[in-house]
Parts: C-alpha cells; structure tokens; sequence
C-alpha cells in the first residue's frame, strides 16, 4: 500500500533510510501539533456545524494515524540502522529513538484519552446541534442544557446583542465547570440578577452565584457536589472552586458541606439553607408570571 509515493510496509517494517524515515516523522509531528492546536483554539466555532465538526474530526484523527505510522517506522528505521551502521551512526539513531519516544508517548497519550474519544460527542453536536439553547425572551436570558464548550461564547454573543437583558435564567444539569465560571465572569462585569426556574446542578450553580441578585423562582433547585475529574490524571480543584464561591459571599460552612459530597452524588439544600448561607438573596413564593420577587426565603 502506498501513500503519497511512501511504501507503507515498507516504512513500518523499517525499510526507509533512518533519516527520511525520521524526517517523515518530524513532519507528522508538527503537523499533529498544528491540528491539536486548531482544534483546541477553534472548539467552539468548529463544532458548531456539520462540516465544522467534520473537520475537527479530520484534525484529529488523520494526523494522530500519520503520528503513528510515522513514528513507528522511524523507530525501526533506527533500529535497524544501529543494527548496521558504525559507531557514529549506532549514536546517532540511539538519540534519535529517545527523541521519537519523548515526543510520540505524551501525544499518543494525550490524544487516546482525550481527543480521540471526542470525535462521537463531536460529531453529534455538529450534526444534532449543542446539548445547550441559548435563548432570549425581552429581558430574560435563558440558558438551558448541558455546560459543554462553545456555551460560554454563546452567553457572551448574546449578552452583547441583546443589552436590554436584566436576568439570566438557568435550567442545566451542569457541565464543564471553566465554562460555567466564564458565563459567571460575564454576568458579573454586566451586573446581571440570575435565576433558577427548574434544576440548576453541579457547575451550573458557579454561574448562578455570579448574579448580583440570585433568584429561586417556583420550583427552581440548586444542586452541588464535589468537583468530578474527567480523566484519572488530572487533579480536581476544589480548592480553587471554593475560593470562587468563597469571593461570591457564599458561607464557608455550606462550601464545605458541599465539598463533602461524592462527585456521583447530588445534594439539593432547602431554600431556607440556600438563602442563609447567602446562596441565593431572594425568592419568588407566588406561580405569577412577574419576575418581581420577594425579601426572604
């Protein structure tokens, strides 16, 4: 099979000279590095449509499969070429195995993890539209779904084409909690009063508290627990989290009691908790349609 004029058996079984073989490899390096780093700073907009996705998924997986490829055959050219060559060359290609090592084994790491098992939730999205709505009602923002990337830069576009919006309302599960404090950080540079008409869970409560009035409207429930790692090698911030809640006026006590919570588990405190330790400031006890609210729990 050939690619491009490369003999693919050939290059994996070694057949290439060591330095186009390595060269190869370089190239499918920096190639796999410029098409991470697109994926990472276009996320929002990529996924936002069907070919958008498409080519988010092409980033992603043609590249890793070159890496591979590539990397391999490099690795056995210079194998191979320290098997036959002087003393110079044995060097030579040992350094070079190190350098195709050190720089192939994080990537193929990182990509298996991460970038790879996205592509589905990817092309879901771009195909089916984001698990979110973003959603304008006079003076009411309403921000449904799950917090998943691109929700905060939707808050953001909407918030500035739509200045005459006093509240945001949210009705969300939770999510990627970096985008939930960018749609907090946006609330508070606006001044905006936030509210909760259904479930607000997990990382949605982060924006929630941003509010400079937060508002539990009829039926409305705020869910916490603690942070949920997304894969076993990153540490969860609590501390950070906390300090976040802690610089919104919330009590200290209902953080750590909030903490204490298993990440698969949800605790949803009664009003009158909520509004003791400053959670929320207001509450609306009557089913009208008015968003005038009322002093106390």
């Amino acid at each position: 099979m050939k690619f491009g004029g490369i003999k693919l058996r050939r290059l994996l079984a070694g057949g290439y000279p060591a330095g186009i073989a390595f060269a190869l490899y370089a190239a499918s390096l920096v190639t796999l590095c410029v098409a991470l780093y697109e994926c990472n700073r276009r996320d929002g907009t990529l996924t936002e449509s069907a070919s958008g996705s498409l080519l988010y998924v092409i980033l992603s997986i043609i590249p890793f499969l070159c890496l591979l490829l590539t990397g391999w055959g490099a690795f056995s050219s210079l194998v191979r070429a320290k098997r036959d060559g002087g003393i110079l060359t044995a060097n030579l290609s040992e350094l070079g195995r190190i350098v195709v090592l050190v720089t192939a084994l994080p990537l193929i790491f990182f990509c298996s993890l991460l970038q790879v098992p996205a592509v589905p939730l990817v092309l879901s999205r771009g195909f089916h539209g984001p698990p979110w709505r973003v959603t304008v009602d006079r003076r009411v923002l309403i921000v449904s779904g799950e917090f998943t990337p691109g929700i905060a830069e939707a808050v953001e576009r909407s918030l500035a084409a739509n200045p005459s919006v006093g509240i945001v309302v949210f009705e969300s599960p939770g999510g990627d909690i970096e985008e939930a404090l960018r749609i907090g950080l946006a609330i508070k540079q606006d001044g905006l009063e936030t509210g909760v008409a259904t479930v607000c869970a997990s990382a949605c409560p982060y924006s929630f508290i941003a509010g400079r009035e937060r508002i539990l409207l009829p039926g409305g429930k705020l869910g916490f627990h603690a942070c949920r790692k997304r894969v076993w090698y990153f540490e969860c911030e609590n501390q950070k989290y906390s300090s976040y809640l802690i610089a919104n006026g919330i009590d200290e006590t209902f953080i750590r009691k909030a903490d204490s919570v298993a990440p698969q588990d949800i605790w949803y405190p009664k009003p009158e908790e909520l509004f003791a330790a400053h959670v929320i400031t207001r509450t609306r006890p009557d089913g009208s349609g008015n968003l005038v609210v009322t002093n106390g729990p």
